[in-house]
């Protein structure tokens, strides 16, 4: 698959460092070689929404947002934030509008 990223995600992932930064450098090079979503390891949609989808990625969530386009699949990574953020109205709010 394809990948692209917010420029939210892109500073979230550049203030971490250690494990967790190659844990999710690894999550993404997960997505890049999957074929389908069903491949991607800790992947759930968001059952609310109908392109979201989430990664579990140790203690953050990796939440990208899935476009089907005529040249392929593109997964843009919207943010990356910790569990307590995830599911809160406002981060809600912001991946309604990511919704295709």
């Amino acid at each position: 698959m394809n990948v692209d990223f917010s420029k939210d995600f892109t500073k979230a992932l550049d203030k971490l460092s250690g494990k967790i930064h190659h844990s999710i450098v690894e999550a993404i090079n997960n997505v890049i070689d999957a074929q389908t979503v069903e491949e991607i390891s800790n992947c759930r949609k968001i059952e609310t929404l109908n392109s979201v989808y989430r990664i579990k990625i140790g203690s953050k969530r990796a939440f990208f947002v899935l476009h089907i386009q005529i040249d392929g699949d593109l997964v843009k990574f919207e943010y990356l934030v910790s569990p307590g953020e995830a599911y809160d109205k406002k981060n809600m709010e912001r991946l309604k509008k990511r919704d295709v």
